[in-house]
């Protein structure tokens, strides 16, 4: 799945929405079957899902489904009506523990198989349990399929309710899970890290403040619920052109050095490290555009 800033969660059971997704601002979209959707609307929001799926050929939108919990009896039929070509990854939400990761693995690898599908559909760990944030890595490290692991931070959602905090706007109470989190998929391999979703519609500036606190503790991209949230995000998360001309500065400091192990630049001293960290950086401004 390529970098992505925002992921836009849509309803699918709201057919003018989701063949509309490709349209709007957002990096990736979230096709939601799992807690936007009613069970009686399940079937009809899988067929809403599928023929979308069909029509989507923007290479620049990273497109996800997110199904329901395999312990709902939902899971098997959501990847039958999801897996097939335009589709980037799902999101597989409230996990428990890395055997669930590895049976939608296998699932997954069945199924592009029989459909003759080349690019392997990628996973998105969504914990949301006190048992999945406790062995975050393993669910990470569970699959080569997991490229992405999002720590939930929405106001009254899964994750307060299984982990009991009491939510604030300062977020001292998530500081731990969003550190852990962030720490495990490090570990095990993962870049992608996404926090998220503010629910105050109007709120900008709380959003704003949410996503900065989360870049802070190494996530790169923010769950949406609404479209206007998506330019917050995008500039949150978008590499600052000063920090895209000191990484420049730095790696042509490096080649100046000619081989210098640790050399000072700009009063500072700097060594490998720094050097891989400004390649990051200008690697993700390359993704979105920003430098050549």
């Amino acid at each position: 799945m390529r970098p992505v800033r925002s992921l836009l969660y849509v309803p699918a059971d709201r057919r003018e929405w989701v063949e509309g997704a490709p349209e709007g601002p957002a990096d990736g979209v979230i096709l939601d079957l799992e807690d936007a959707v009613a069970l009686d609307g399940k079937a009809a929001a899988r067929e809403v899902v599928a023929d979308a799926l069909a029509g989507f050929d923007d290479p620049d939108l990273a497109v996800t489904v997110r199904v329901n919990p395999p312990d709902t009896g939902l899971f098997e039929a959501d990847l039958q009506a999801v897996v097939r070509p335009g589709l980037d990854a799902v999101v597989l939400p409230k996990l428990p523990s890395p055997d669930v990761v590895e049976r939608a693995a296998h699932v997954l690898g069945y199924l592009e198989s029989v459909r003759g599908i080349d690019d392997p559909v990628e996973i998105l760990a969504l914990p949301e349990t006190a048992a999945g944030f406790r062995e975050a890595y393993e669910l990470c490290a569970a699959s080569d399929r997991v490229t992405a692991l999002a720590a939930a931070t929405a106001k009254g959602a899964d994750v307060q309710r299984a982990l009991g905090f009491e939510w604030t706007r300062e977020g001292d109470e998530k500081q731990y899970m969003l550190s852990k989190l962030a720490m495990d998929g490090r570990a095990a391999g993962v870049e992608q890290l996404v926090s998220g979703p503010w629910l105050d519609v109007d709120d900008h500036e709380g959003l704003r403040a949410e996503a900065e606190r989360a870049r802070q503790f190494g996530y790169t991209g923010y769950q949406v619920i609404h479209p206007d949230h998506v330019p917050v995000v995008n500039e949150v998360f978008t590499p600052e052109e000063a920090a895209i001309a000191r990484s420049r500065e730095l790696l042509a400091a490096v080649e100046a050095a000619d081989g210098e192990g640790v050399f000072r630049h700009e009063g500072e001293m700097v060594d490998r490290a720094h050097v891989r960290r400004a390649e990051s950086l200008l690697e993700r401004a390359r993704a979105f555009g920003l430098v050549e």
